[in-house]
């Protein structure tokens, strides 16, 4: 059975066709529909998923149910696609998530969990009662997030003279939480400049520190006691976020793997039940 999957957030969209049965696999079709200035996110989450029932007809493959995450703060209606946009459910964010780790085996069926959602305009830390799916505590910040970290790396190339703009920034971010070493040019050619994990890491330290900072307070107003924290959202691609909330909070610390798609995942797979 073919299900489509959104995960929403200010950003706008991440939406992915993929088999119920089978949603940790690489998906059938992904779109990413990133939200213009003045456009509502309604419009920007129908624009991925038409792109992705468009296809899908090209490929004669039916979609069968779809679902949208939404985070619980944000209206429902303003998430809800309309016009063109094939109807969709909608799901809390965090019950996608949750389902989707324990689809995995990531989390069980009882405990604590942490789940630390860094996006690209703010952090989520939330701690959940994983038997009943009950929210304990939650806060958020927008002092770490992604669009920061990004500018982060664009003031300090352009420190070193290397004048890029935001995007390329962003994809310099990516990259380096695959390769150690990232090489960049001016687009004048006149300067190149050679940034390293580790430059990176230590640039990012502050902020890091600042949400793990978050994340213990969120556990001491829980009044809970979890067993791991889990981080997703684009941002646990950073690697030494991970690593700085272990060491911090002396609790495991895991990251699913494209981190970025749980939530879009977790709503495909919670689709059939809406």
């Amino acid at each position: 059975m073919l299900v489509l999957g959104v995960g929403a957030g200010a950003h706008g969209a991440r939406a992915i066709l993929t088999y119920l049965d089978s949603p940790h696999r690489t998906p059938i079709v992904s779109r990413t529909a990133r939200r213009a200035p003045g456009q509502s996110l309604s419009t920007t989450i129908a624009t991925g998923v038409d792109a992705i029932h468009s296809i899908a007809a090209t490929m004669s493959l039916p979609v069968q149910f779809s679902a949208i995450a939404y985070r619980v703060a944000t209206d429902p209606g303003s998430v809800a696609t309309s016009g063109t946009a094939r109807t969709a459910s909608l799901v809390p964010e965090t019950a996608a998530q949750v389902r989707y780790l324990r689809f995995i085996g990531l989390v069980p069926n009882h405990g604590v969990t942490v789940l630390c959602d860094i996006g690209s305009t703010g952090t989520t830390v939330t701690v959940i009662d994983l038997a009943s799916t009950r929210t304990l505590m939650t806060r958020r910040t927008a002092t770490f997030c992604g669009d920061d970290l990004d500018h982060s790396v664009r003031r300090l190339l352009s420190s070193n003279g290397v004048r890029i703009g935001i995007d390329a920034s962003r994809s310099i971010k990516e990259q380096l939480s695959v390769d150690s070493v990232v090489s960049t040019t001016d687009p004048s050619g006149a300067a190149r400049h050679v940034l390293t994990r580790r430059d990176f890491d230590d640039l990012i330290a502050g902020p890091v520190r600042y949400a793990g900072m978050l994340v213990e307070q969120t556990i001491e107003l829980s009044g809970a006691r979890p067993q791991s924290i889990v981080v997703v959202g684009g941002g646990a691609n950073i690697t030494s976020i991970a690593r700085s909330l272990e060491l911090r909070t002396g609790l495991t610390t895991l990251v699913p793997s494209m981190p970025e798609l749980v939530s879009a995942r977790g709503a495909a797979l919670l689709s059939p039940d809406r």
